[in-house]
C-alpha cells in the first residue's frame, strides 16, 4: 500500500516536472519564432525604405586595384547620401521656386567642368546634390523666335504653348473673372499661403504677365485704342488692380518706366527707349500705396514702397504684410547701383517668414546679355546656399533656354526670323554648328525636400503647374497644422 502511494507520488512529481519543461520549451520557441519575425519585418522596411547602410555592401574590396579601391570608396560615400531616406512631412509647408531664364544643361555642364587652365577641377553647384531631377519639353524647339509669353503660360498656368499663343488675339476684360487663367500664384493665394515674386528683370515681362495678369501689352502706351475702349487692361495695370497683383505679399524687380510716366532719369538707371512706357497721367506706384493705406483702415497692415538698394537694405522686413520694389526703370541689369539678387531673395523671406505663415516665392533670374554665365551661376548657387535649411519646404530650381525675341519698336518677330534666313543658309559651318547649340533644350528642374518625388523623368512644361497645385492643395492643410 506504501509502495503504491509512493508510486503516485512519484507520476505526479514527473508529470508536474514535464508540464513545467513544456512550457520553458514553448515560452522559448515561441519567442525564437517572434524574433525571426521582427528580424524579418526589419530587413523588409530596410529594403523598401532604402535605410540600408551600403558601406557593408562587398565590393569586391580584395579584387580591384588601390587606385579603383579609392574611388570605390567615395562611391559608396554618394550612395550612402542617396540612399538615406530624409526624415520630415509629407507635403511642404512652404515653396520656394526659382527660374533661371536663358541657361540650360549644355551651359550646366559646360562650368560644371570648367578648362583646367582656370580650375582646379570640378565644380559640383548645390542643386547637384538635390535628390530629384526632372527633364520638361521645350516646345520652342519648335518655334523661332520662341513665343516666350506662351511658354510662360505653360509653365505657370499648365496651358500648352499651341493653345496658348491663340489665346494671345484675345482681348480679356478683367471685370469678367469666369474666364481668366488662374496661375499657381492665384491657387497659393486661394490657399491660405503667403505668396512672393521676385525677378531680375522687369515685373511686367513673361513670367510676371503669366503669373498675374492675361495680357500681350506690358503697358498701355502699346495697347490699341480698341482693347483700351473696350476695358481691356495691360500687365502693369493688372499687377496693381488684378486679384492676384493686390495680394501678393512681396513684389520686387525692375519696370518703374512702365508703371508711371514721370520716373527719374540718371546716368545709371535711364529709361530704356526699346521698352514700353507708360501713358500720360500714369501713376501706378501711387495707386498701389493709396490701395494699401484704404486696406489698412480695415484692417491694420504694415506695407512700404522702396525704389531704392539702401532702402531695402535698412529694411525690417520680417514686420512688413506687403512690400513693393521697383528698384529700375527698365530691367535690373540697366541699373547697376540696382540690389543684389542674394538681398532681394533674403528681404523676401524675411517678409513671408515673419508671419508664421506657409508661403510660395516665385524667383526668376534672367541671363544678362554680356555676362558670363558662369558669373550667373555663382549668384544662384551662393544664394541658395545661404537659405535657412528648412524640412519643411520644397525648393525647386528650373533651368530653362528658349530663343526669346529682342525687344524692339518697330521690327516684329517674324519680320526679324525671316531676314535670318538669308544669313543662315549662307554662313560657314562652324556657324551653324554655333547656332544648333544655341537651340533650346529641354529644361532641367531640380527638386529638393517634401513631395520632391514628384519631380522626377520626362514630363510636358504644363507638368510644372499640374504637380505644383497638386502640393498646393496638401500644403493647404499642411499650413492649418
Amino acid at each position: 500500500m506504501v509502495a503504491s502511494q509512493r508510486t503516485r507520488d512519484l507520476c505526479r512529481t514527473v508529470r508536474l516536472k514535464s508540464t513545467q519543461v513544456f512550457i520553458v520549451a514553448g515560452t522559448c520557441l515561441i519567442t525564437v519564432l517572434i524574433t525571426l519575425l521582427c528580424i524579418g519585418f526589419m530587413t523588409r522596411y530596410e529594403v523598401e525604405n532604402e535605410v540600408a547602410n551600403v558601406a557593408d555592401v562587398d565590393y569586391w574590396k580584395d579584387r580591384v586595384a588601390a587606385l579603383q579601391k579609392i574611388w570605390y570608396d567615395k562611391g559608396i560615400e554618394e550612395l550612402n547620401e542617396a540612399l538615406r531616406t530624409p526624415s520630415g512631412p509629407v507635403y511642404p509647408r512652404n515653396l520656394r521656386i526659382f527660374v533661371v531664364q536663358g541657361i540650360d544643361g549644355r551651359d550646366l555642364a559646360t562650368h560644371r567642368f570648367p578648362a583646367r587652365e582656370i580650375s582646379q577641377g570640378n565644380v559640383n553647384f548645390v542643386w547637384d546634390q538635390y535628390s530629384h531631377l526632372a527633364r520638361l519639353k521645350n516646345s520652342c524647339s519648335q518655334r523661332f523666335p520662341c513665343p516666350v509669353g506662351g511658354l510662360s503660360r505653360a509653365f505657370w498656368t499648365g496651358i500648352p504653348l499651341e493653345k496658348s499663343v491663340e489665346m494671345e488675339t484675345e482681348c480679356k476684360q478683367m471685370d469678367n473673372q469666369t474666364d481668366s487663367l488662374m496661375s499657381v500664384l492665384r491657387q497659393a493665394q486661394l490657399a491660405g499661403l503667403r505668396t512672393g515674386f521676385v525677378t531680375t528683370q522687369r515685373l511686367t515681362g513673361s513670367t510676371g504677365a503669366a503669373l498675374y495678369g492675361n495680357s500681350l501689352y506690358e503697358c498701355d502706351e502699346r495697347m490699341p485704342m480698341g482693347f483700351l475702349q473696350s476695358g481691356c487692361q495691360d500687365v502693369a495695370r493688372q499687377l496693381i488692380s488684378g486679384e492676384t497683383g493686390k495680394a501678393l505679399n512681396v513684389i520686387i524687380g525692375g519696370g518703374r518706366q512702365m508703371l508711371s510716366k514721370l520716373v527719374p532719369q540718371t546716368q545709371f538707371d535711364p529709361v530704356d527707349e526699346l521698352l514700353c512706357q507708360a501713358g500720360e497721367g500714369r501713376n501706378l506706384l501711387k495707386e498701389w500705396r493709396n490701395q494699401k493705406l484704404k486696406q489698412s483702415k480695415i484692417r491694420p497692415i504694415k506695407f512700404d514702397l522702396i525704389q531704392r538698394t539702401d532702402e531695402l537694405e535698412s529694411l525690417n522686413a520680417s514686420r512688413y504684410d506687403h512690400l513693393m520694389g521697383v528698384m529700375a526703370n527698365g530691367d535690373l541689369s540697366g541699373n547697376p547701383k540696382a540690389p543684389s539678387f542674394k538681398l532681394m531673395v533674403e528681404k523676401s523671406l524675411e517678409v513671408l517668414e515673419g508671419k508664421k505663415q506657409g508661403y510660395l516665392l516665385i524667383v526668376e533670374q534672367v541671363r544678362e546679355k554680356g555676362v558670363n554665365s558662369r558669373r550667373q551661376l555663382q549668384i544662384l548657387n551662393d544664394t541658395l546656399v545661404s537659405l535657412p535649411k528648412d524640412r519643411d519646404t520644397l525648393t525647386l530650381v528650373l533651368f530653362t533656354n528658349g530663343i526669346y525675341p529682342k525687344p524692339s519698336l518697330d521690327i516684329s518677330e517674324e519680320t526679324e526670323t525671316i531676314s535670318y534666313l538669308s544669313e543662315i543658309f549662307n554662313e560657314e559651318e562652324i556657324r551653324l554648328q554655333e547656332r544648333l547649340q544655341q537651340m533650346p533644350s529641354e529644361s532641367l528642374l531640380f527638386a529638393q525636400g517634401p513631395r520632391s518625388t514628384l519631380f522626377v523623368g520626362l514630363r510636358n512644361e504644363t507638368y510644372l503647374a499640374h504637380a505644383i497645385a497638386h502640393v498646393l492643395s496638401m500644403s493647404k492643410l499642411v499650413a492649418k497644422l
